[in-house]
Formats: C-alpha cells, sequence, structure tokens
C-alpha cells in the first residue's frame, strides 16, 4: 500500500469543508463525514501526519568534471 498523499489528502478536506461538502473524494476513494467537525479532525490529523512525515531524500547538486590533458 503507498504511502498517502498528505497535501493532496489536505487539499481535498479543505476543498469540500470550504464548499459545504461531507462527501470526500480522493485518489479514487471516497468518504463521507458527519460533519465539519469530523471534517476538521481528519484534516487535523492529516496535517500533524504531514509535519511529522521525514521530509524527501533530498539530492545534493552534482557535477561531473573531466579533464584531459591533451
Amino acid at each position: 500500500m503507498p504511502a498517502p498523499d498528505f497535501a493532496m489528502e489536505i487539499a481535498e478536506l479543505e476543498r469540500g469543508l470550504g464548499s459545504g461538502v461531507a462527501r470526500i473524494e480522493s485518489d479514487g476513494e471516497s468518504i463521507t463525514y458527519r460533519g465539519v467537525k469530523d471534517i476538521t479532525s481528519a484534516l487535523s490529523y492529516f496535517q500533524q501526519r504531514a509535519a511529522a512525515a521525514p521530509a524527501g531524500v533530498a539530492r545534493s547538486a552534482s557535477t561531473y568534471a573531466s579533464f584531459d590533458p591533451d
């Protein structure tokens, strides 16, 4: 099972909360919340998970240099 995309979950919850929709669809799945309290609770959960998630592996810039003395 792939890791959840916290940014996508947060965006969908915020969109649903802003439009007054209790049924949120994300990544092909649908969840119906009972009310605003449940949506804000889920939003808080995903925001906390996103803050605690390890950052992506940072890749340092690299350069390939070649020296030809001829």
